[in-house]
């Protein structure tokens, strides 16, 4: 065989033994990283509650600009995304400061979509917290599911936010949730339970290191009382530390998995 015949036979062969996520790109790397307090971007509240938007906002830029959506954001470039963040915020009605729940994010990405003309393939949502009567179809359980999480975080179509709960633990050894925070998901870890984030609270150089979490299931004795006095056992769902979720231990004692959204877009 002539010698050019056989390198072009072993660059072909090169190209089909790539790895798959090679093959379909990077999604941490297409994925943008949006600082949601940028003072540039003149959110209110100093976008301290705009994690949900920010999350959500990153992935659409990433589905225009990595996944051939090319319609579904007007402009990725800075101002772009501020003033996609700004409407996807209006969409979700983020109060600037009691953030956004899981409910609100669907609906307003709902309404999104429709104004953009575009539709889901899927749309899921995993959380014990409240879901109106509109989104309950999306409702796919209370407890997210880890394989279920680490196929959606690879699959390079799909888009994942995690929120996280803030928990302290009471005097009786009980805990109480004083807030949460949504980050973009953009990959499973080479390690079981581990995903690699964008995280909107950290600057955009740190998201570029500060990237992993890794869940542990928590411990059957974690029992959270909500403002009214109940008490719900918290078994089956994940707590989560790593440099992806930094959180300040005084004021904090375990970040829980509360609430995980996919969606994934039918092809254009």
């Amino acid at each position: 065989m002539h010698s050019w015949r056989r390198l072009a036979l072993a660059s072909l062969l090169a190209l089909v033994s790539l790895p798959a996520a090679l093959a379909e790109g990077d999604k941490a790397e297409d994925t943008p990283r949006f600082w949601q307090r940028d003072p540039e971007a003149e959110f209110e509240n100093e976008g301290r509650n705009h994690c949900a938007p920010a999350s959500i906002g990153v992935g659409l830029v990433y589905l225009a600009t990595a996944r051939g959506f090319d319609d579904l954001v007007e402009s990725t470039d800075h101002d772009g995304q501020v003033a996609l963040i700004t409407e996807l915020a209006e969409e979700m009605a983020t109060d600037p400061a009691e953030g956004t729940n899981p409910d609100k994010i669907l609906t307003g990405l709902r309404s999104y979509a429709k104004k953009r003309g575009v539709t889901f393939e899927r749309l899921e949502l995993a959380t014990w917290r409240g879901v109106s009567a509109r989104n309950r179809s999306h409702l796919i359980g209370t407890k997210p599911k880890l394989s279920w999480m680490t196929a959606a975080a690879d699959d390079p179509d799909a888009v994942v936010i995690f929120n996280f709960g803030w928990y302290k633990e009471d005097d009786d050894g009980g805990y109480t949730r004083h807030s949460g925070h949504w980050v973009s998901v953009v990959g499973s870890g080479p390690r079981a339970r581990q995903f690699e984030v964008h995280n909107p609270a950290l600057k955009p150089e740190r998201q570029k290191t500060d990237t992993r979490i890794t869940l542990a299931p928590v411990e059957d004795d974690f029992v959270m009382t909500n403002a009214a006095g109940d008490e719900t056992a918290m078994t089956g769902y994940y707590q989560a530390e790593g440099p992806g979720l930094p959180f300040n231990k005084n004021a904090v004692s375990a970040a829980v998995l509360d609430s995980v959204i996919v969606f994934k877009l039918d092809e254009q």
